[in-house]
């Protein structure tokens, strides 16, 4: 891999990369140091790499460190809620879509949290999600069915229920 191609793919690819960090992390600070150690370390051995499709490679390696950041938080303290009970009772009505869709992500564990954002809010295939988590197609479509089912129990919570997340 050449400079150029390196920059054409950090211009091309930083965003996308950035956005779903920062949506399995919430952290602005530590998802641009996620992003920036992933481009770091491929060019570091960029000589020694053969990517065969940039874009699974480069989500695959920011869906790596996400994890490993997870892991580094959870060995310093336990993750609390971000919400109490109380708080959960909010009325859909007076939320836009994005604050729901970010509070509902925010119940999910860190992989079914991955794998929404790559399908839902990316696009990917569940194919692609295989290649990106390191799973089979049929533990793709079980994990996210879970992570939906678990979207639908935290929006019946108490009765209240929205159709606003597809």
């Amino acid at each position: 891999m050449t400079a150029l191609q390196y920059d054409d793919m950090v211009m091309k690819h930083a965003d996308a990369l950035f956005r779903f960090a920062f949506s399995m992390l919430g952290d602005k600070m530590d998802a641009e140091d996620v992003v920036q150690g992933v481009f770091e370390r491929l060019w570091a051995k960029h000589q020694q790499v053969e990517i065969v499709s940039t874009k699974t490679y480069l989500f695959t390696s920011v869906h790596r460190a996400c994890i490993d950041v997870f892991r580094k938080r959870r060995s310093t303290k336990k993750v609390l809620d971000t919400l109490s009970l109380d708080q959960r009772q909010f009325v859909p009505d007076q939320l836009e879509k994005r604050q729901l869709a970010e509070h509902i992500l925010q119940y999910l564990d860190e992989g079914q949290r991955a794998l929404v954002l790559l399908r839902d809010y990316e696009g990917y295939s569940y194919k692609e999600i295989g290649e990106i988590a390191g799973l089979t197609l049929a533990q793709v479509k079980i994990k996210l069915f879970r992570a939906r089912q678990k979207i639908q129990d935290v929006l019946h919570l108490d009765g209240q229920c929205t159709n606003q997340i597809n």
